[in-house]
Formats: structure tokens, sequence, C-alpha cells
């Protein structure tokens, strides 16, 4: 070879190796993260959700005023920085000002400002969001990017709520032009994932914000856009089937991780399992307040004695978490021992509770009536394994008191068809929080309840008081005082029986790094993630 053809061979080799890294990434080239995750959508709309799992999934796609990691520290996100006045009614936000929504509008004081006043909108129907928003009055916009959010009574758990996606800001335009299909075809942020597509009951899609340069060092330990290209949340609410996507590689990462399989899992090479303290509310029983017979105390006090929430760790629960004490996992601020006991195991008591109340055992049917009404329960619940678990375990404890516990598992429409129209009795609820507040306003707070999250249709203004009262509370000690005296109060009154404090349990491939776990133990973000690095 002479010299000349050396020089050029030479050279088109390097021109090959330039153009191999300039070339734009293939599909087998682009990164692509799978998370199963353990339950569906009710729509993607981060104002009017009532599902604690699309937080996971929007979160992605909204980013928030502020970040929150751990529980009660808070960083600048969408906000610079902010002031809040001494009674908490008043919260002033500065906004970055070089940060733009999917569809190229412009984040400013005013999409902030169409946000808000949109969750209050009665026509949103609005759910987590509107208590997370608390008792809010009015937004100001200040200046292009600043802006005075104002409240009708004091609510220093505000914060806390502004830090979830479902008060993440959303652009004004995209709202407009989607109209009814937003939160179905369609949903536009600022975050670090553009919406790609969302098939029910099946998947949810999104790719890279190749334009995202604000990040959060502080949270995330990074800025600018993800390594990730492509993330695919695949919705497996079966365990069984969750799990055998994680073990074939159909997914790279799993929620909800069956108790059973923890061990295996955790010994083998092939995959990592992690397990947090869920912060919030544990996995529950609801009384509707507003549907005979569970509008009597004294059926409620008996249920709640009726039921082995002991033996129930082992058998529904697989021995994982703990038994819940109240409305407050054992995680939470303001969660006391103090209601441990309250409404004690005891069939007996349970029976001679309802032989009082004049519902007696016909002994010809081995149930109870009154007035030769039966006593009936009608109990509801989403058709998911956890859910029938528990409802068989229930109607046992429930037959042994002569309770005739009707179950009805139904897909998610037809449960929320009911529950919101108040038209059962009971219902299993388990929700994550991130502040007291937000636990006892979503389950007990009157301006819940008709339809809202607080399907006890639970309606007490000594109770809307406290809670209004316990969340303007500046002093730790004070506001955790005021909460003891609600979960008193919840107990005395057998607002709802609690069964288990969870954990949350992940598994994934080795691959997979760099997962931010938010929302004390309950939000897997995958902004920072990278996958086989």
């Amino acid at each position: 070879m002479n010299r000349f053809t050396r020089i050029l061979s030479l050279f088109i080799a390097a021109l090959l190796v330039l153009m191999l890294l300039a070339a734009p990434l293939t599909a087998q080239d682009e990164v692509t993260l799978t998370f199963g995750i353990s339950s569906g959508v009710d729509t993607l709309d981060n104002t009017a959700t009532t599902f604690s799992s699309v937080e996971i999934i929007v979160g992605h796609v909204f980013d928030t005023l502020v970040k929150q990691q751990p529980l009660g520290v808070y960083h600048p996100a969408l906000a610079t920085d902010w002031t809040v006045s001494e009674d908490a009614t008043e919260y002033i936000f500065n906004l970055r000002d070089d940060v733009a929504f999917h569809d190229g509008t412009a984040f400013n004081a005013e999409a902030v400002k169409y946000t808000f006043d949109r969750i209050v909108d009665p026509d949103t129907k609005s759910q987590m969001a509107f208590s997370f928003i608390g008792p809010y009055a009015e937004s100001e916009v200040l200046s292009e990017h600043s802006i005075a959010v104002r409240f009708s009574s004091p609510n220093a758990a505000f914060l806390d709520g502004v830090s979830h996606p479902q008060l993440g800001p959303v652009s004004p335009a995209a709202v407009e032009a989607l109209g009814a299909d937003w939160g179905f075809s369609g949903i536009v942020g600022t975050g670090p994932f553009v919406f790609e597509s969302y098939v029910p009951d099946s998947e949810v899609v999104m790719v890279k914000n190749a334009d995202y340069n604000w990040g959060n060092e502080a949270v995330f330990g990074r800025s600018g856009p993800p390594d990730v290209d492509r993330l695919v949340f695949k919705i497996l609410t079966d365990p069984g089937t969750r799990l055998a996507a994680l073990e074939s590689g159909e997914v790279d990462m799993i929620n909800g991780v069956p108790g059973l399989d923890v061990a295996r899992l955790d010994e083998s090479e092939d995959f990592i399992v992690t397990q947090y303290d869920q912060a919030g509310h544990g996995y529950s029983f609801m009384f509707n307040q507003i549907k005979s017979p569970t509008d009597e105390l004294a059926v409620r006090k008996a249920i709640a004695q009726a039921i082995d929430i002991e033996i129930m760790q082992d058998i529904v629960y697989d021995g994982l978490g703990s038994r819940a004490c109240s409305a407050l996992t054992q995680s939470m601020f303001g969660w006391t021992d103090a209601f441990c006991q309250a409404n004690p195991y005891d069939p007996e008591a349970a029976g001679a509770i309802l032989d009082e109340a004049g519902w007696v055992m016909n002994d010809d049917t081995g149930s109870r009536e009154r007035d030769g009404v039966p006593l009936t329960i009608e109990h509801w619940s989403p058709d998911r394994p956890l859910s029938a678990a528990t409802a068989q375990f229930l109607a046992e404890d429930m037959a042994a008191l002569g309770v005739d516990f009707q179950i009805n598992l139904a897909d998610i429409a037809a449960y929320l068809t009911v529950v919101r129209a108040g038209e059962h009795n009971t219902q299993q609820w388990w929700d994550t929080q991130t502040d007291p507040d937000g636990v006892f306003r979503t389950l007990y707070h009157s301006s819940n309840a008709g339809g809202g999250t607080n399907r006890n249709n639970y309606q007490n203004a000594d109770m809307d008081a406290m809670i209004d009262a316990a969340v303007g509370i500046g002093d730790l000690d004070a506001r955790a005082a005021a909460y003891a005296e609600i979960q008193q109060k919840l107990a005395e009154e057998v607002v709802m029986v609690y069964f288990n404090d969870p954990v949350v349990l992940y598994a994934s491939t080795p691959d997979v790094h760099n997962v931010t776990i938010l929302g004390g133990g309950f939000v897997p973000n995958f902004y920072s993630a990278t996958v086989g690095m």
C-alpha cells in the first residue's frame, strides 16, 4: 500500500467514525425504561385524578413550584423562592423566567393562576388536587413571573400541597385546545418528559423533553434533559402478571412486589428489592354514614370490634407492614400510638352491642335482623387481588357476627360511579400523602363529601373546624396535639377501621440506577435514572 492509499484509507475510516457519532439515535440506540405499575388510571388530568398512582406517572410531565425531599424539606423548582405570611394565609412565589410548556407556550404566573382556579372550579370535579390546595381563595398575578396565592383561612400545609404534581401548572392553551380530551389523549406540562400516548388499561408512553434545562440539583443531583429517551408505564394490576413481566424482561422495574416473593427476589443476583415505609394513609375500611345501617354508631362499632386485624396482617398482607392505629401511617408527622387499642377485637362485645341496638340473631337464618329487616352491608371495591382478599377476610368475620356482608368487586368505572353516588355501605381505602392535613381533609372534611374523596360522607362541623384550625398552627408540638384530638374524635365515632400501615416494595433489574423515590417512599421518579450505565 503506497503512502497516498494509506492516507486515503485513514481519512475514510475517520470520516466513518464521525458519521457514526453524528448519526441520530435509532430505535435500537434509544434508552427505554419500562416500569410496571400496580394501579390503573382514571384520568391523566393531574388536577382531577383521584388515583394516587397517577401521581407517579404525571409527575414526569408536570413540574411543581417546589420539590419536597425528604418529607418536610422544600427546594426551589418552578418557583425560585417564596415568602409566607405569618398567619399562612398568603404565599408569594417568584417563578423561573426561562421555562416553556411542551407546546411552546410560556410558563408564567398566569398559567399558575389558571391551574389553581381550574382546580376549585366545580366543573373540573377535582379530587386529590382539591384537597391539596386547601381553603383556596384566589391567586393574584403580581408580575409575569410573580404570583400571590391566598387562602380564606390559615394553610400551613400548602408548601406540601404545591410539591405534588396534582398542583403542577398545566398549559392553559393545551387545556382549551383539547377540551374534553385533556387527560385522555393529551396532557401538557413543563416536566422532563413529554406525553406521547395513553392506551387505557395498558400503558402510558412519554419521551424525553430535549429542551429541559432547569432540573433540580438538590433533589436529583443533576439538571438538563434526562438520560432516558423513552419512559413507558405498563399498567399491570395483577401481582403475578407484574412479577412475571419483570422476570421475563418485559419491564425493568415494578412496584407492589408480591409479599410472598420478596425473599426469593432479594436472594437473586438478577433483581434488586428495595423497601420504604409508606407515608400517608394505610389500608383501611370506610363506613358510608348517609346509608343505613352504617349510619348507626352501634353498627360501626360492632363491625370494628368483630374484625381480627392481627390475624389479617399475615393472611391478607403476608406479614408485611404493621397493624395500623389511625388514619396516619407511622412514618407521618402527627401519628400517635394512643389509639392502637381503640375498638379492640372482641367478637362477644361486638355481638352485645348489636343486641342492645336491636339487631338480634335470627336462629333460623343465622343472621341478624331488626323489625324483620336483615343487617346487610353492601361492600364495594375495585376488582383487584388485594381488594378481593381483604373483602373475603372481612366476609368471614362478618358472617360470624351475623352480618350479611355482600361483596361487590367491579371495574374502576363502575366502582367509582357507585361510591361517588354514596350507594355503598363500606369500601376499602388506601392513599399516599405527605402532610397530615392532606389525610384528614381528604377523608373527613365536609368539603370532600358528596362525591369527593370523603366517601365516608362524614359531615361534622366540629371536625371541619378542627381540621381547618390544625393546618394553621405553626408550632409543631401544638399542631401534633391538634391532630391527636382529631384522631381521638375519629376513634370515638368509629368513622373508619384501620388495617395495615404498608411498606412500598420495588424490584428492578441491576441495570436500573439512580431512581429518585419521592413522596415519602411512594413516588418513583425517573428523571435522574440511567439504564445499563
